[in-house]
């Protein structure tokens, strides 16, 4: 399957990316994925998903997908975003695997703007990702040095400050990495 859904989370302005299951939308299709369940189970299942947020109309459809299919795959990713990603998010779009970045480095940092289209990286986000990536790589190899009887390896910490803050772009800011870290 080629097809990511792509949005804008409302709870922060980051995004994420919805892989939907082959399998999904393979019973989108077909239907009969809940057959054999109780009675009841599919009212269950709405109700589980309203109570998650989606909203009620999208939690309906998918159900009734899945209970007797019927569905192109274009209708199945239609039901799928309705009720994975609208009561998530805005700016809601279909892409292209290949569209999508794949460095996934600053991937928390990933943003659109207000109308959606590419992904790009807020280096003020970026920035914070790398100072916690560097801290945590020094804390696990000074870690690891204390555990052989080794002295911790000092790092210069203003300078890899510095260097974090000057970065112009998320190529520069991903090459900042402690001298202490190199070929160690």
């Amino acid at each position: 399957m080629r097809h990511r859904i792509v949005y804008t989370r409302i709870a922060d302005g980051g995004v994420s990316v919805c892989g939907p299951a082959p399998e999904i939308i393979t019973a989108l299709g077909s239907g009969g994925l809940w057959a054999g369940r109780p009675r009841g189970f599919a009212e269950r299942q709405i109700a589980s998903m309203i109570a998650r947020g989606v909203l009620p109309d999208a939690a309906r459809n998918y159900a009734r997908a899945i209970v007797l299919g019927g569905c192109s795959t274009q209708e199945a990713l239609a039901i799928i975003r309705d009720r994975d990603c609208a009561h998530l998010g805005r700016q809601i779009e279909l892409w292209d695997v290949d569209d999508i970045p794949s460095d996934r480095w600053f991937r928390d940092a990933w943003s659109r703007s207000h109308n959606g289209g590419p992904i790009v990286i807020d280096l003020r986000k970026a920035r914070r990702i790398q100072w916690q990536r560097i801290k945590a790589a020094i804390a696990a190899h000074n870690g690891q040095r204390q555990a052989l009887g080794r002295k911790p390896r000092p790092v210069m910490w203003g300078e890899v400050g510095s260097a974090i803050r000057h970065a112009r772009d998320s190529d520069e800011l991903r090459r900042v990495w402690p001298e202490v870290l190199n070929g160690a």
